[in-house]
Order: C-alpha cells, then structure tokens, then sequence
C-alpha cells in the first residue's frame, strides 16, 4: 500500500513539474543541441594556413584544384602553429551576362565572396586570367604592368603537379597590399603576405 502511494506521489510530482516546467526543459534541450552542434563545427573547422584565389573565365576543375592544393600544402609553412599545414583554393568563376555559365544568382554569391576575400585580404597569391586582370586591374588589386604576372605553365610548381589543364593558360601574381594598421593586426597581415609570397617563389622556381 505504501509503495503504491510512493508511485502516486511520484507521479503527481512529476505531472505537476512537467506542468509547470515544460517549456523550460524544452528550450534547455533545444539550446543544449545548438551548443553542441555548434561545438562539433568549430572542433572540425580547419584553419587555413594559406588561402589562393583562383580568379578565371570557367570553375577550376576539382582533379586540378586538388593537385595544387596538394602542392602548396606540400611547399608550405605552418603559419598559425597548430601542427598541420592546410591550404584552400578558392574559385570566384564571375562570368558576364554574355558568357556561358552566367547564373545571376551564382554571380551574386561569387562576387560577394570575392569582394569580401579583397576587403579582408584572405588571398595574397592569385591565379588569374588576362581578361580577369583587365577586368579588376582598376581595383588597385593587381601589378600596373602585365609584365609582372607570371605565366603558370612556365611555372615550376605546375610542372610538378602534372601540368594541370584548366591552368595552362592562367597566371599567377601576388595581389596588391594596401597600407596596413600599425598594429598587431598590421604585423600580421604584413607577415602572411611575406610568407605568400615565398610560397609564390617556390611555385614558379626561383
């Protein structure tokens, strides 16, 4: 008799916790799923040591996209110190209404990814085409005179990777580095592009 009203009183604390409680308990469950969903992202989110932007006339094909992210990782610095070297080849296919591929609202997502890579200065090493650096030379985000870009398949580095087609007929420069802060942000936007830029020297052979 005693264990039964031990239940009944069980289970009127709980019906009337849960009464009164519910949505509290709800929302901490909710919020405890976002945090650990959020953990998960963060603890598999990889920190790029180098990012290259890759500025065409067509998508950069992934087998070749592979291959010189392989050769960078392979040629590269451990920049933020954490053990590994990792290396992302961004692709900002932009083409113009005229053009095969053109998708206004692929063109919307590229440009806002490429303007947001300038304005953070993400990428110091560029393959570009000659109408892409016609198109942004004005953008002060690219060498005055043609002279200063690099053919790729003059290249060292794209002879070791195999000689990557969609990269035959692209060039390969430094960006331009606006004046940085006299800070430690400064001093470290100024170092990543003194390392990008021996990485760029490895790849053509110098």
């Amino acid at each position: 008799m005693k264990t039964e009203q031990t239940k009944e009183d069980r289970k009127k604390k709980w019906d009337n916790f849960w009464y009164y409680y519910k949505y509290h308990v709800l929302i901490g469950i909710f919020a405890l799923f976002c945090i650990i969903i959020f953990a998960k992202d963060m603890l598999g989110k990889v920190s790029y040591d180098y990012n290259i932007a890759f500025l065409g006339d067509y998508s950069l094909v992934e087998e070749d996209r592979i291959k010189m992210e392989e050769w960078f990782t392979k040629n590269g610095e451990d920049l933020n110190e954490d053990g590994e070297i990792h290396v992302q080849i961004s692709d900002y296919f932009i083409p113009s209404e005229e053009e095969k591929g053109y998708d206004p609202q692929m063109v919307m997502a590229g440009q806002t990814k490429f303007t947001a890579d300038v304005q953070s200065g993400m990428s110091m090493i560029y393959f570009v085409s000659k109408k892409s650096y016609e198109k942004f030379k004005d953008m002060d985000l690219f060498p005055d005179e043609e002279s200063q870009l690099m053919e790729v398949k003059n290249c060292k580095g794209f002879e070791e990777t195999g000689n990557p087609i969609t990269l035959q007929d692209m060039y390969i420069t430094m960006r331009l580095l606006p004046e940085v802060a006299d800070d430690e942000d400064g001093k470290r936007e100024q170092q990543y592009y003194e390392e990008s830029e021996k990485l760029l020297k490895k790849f053509i052979g110098e």
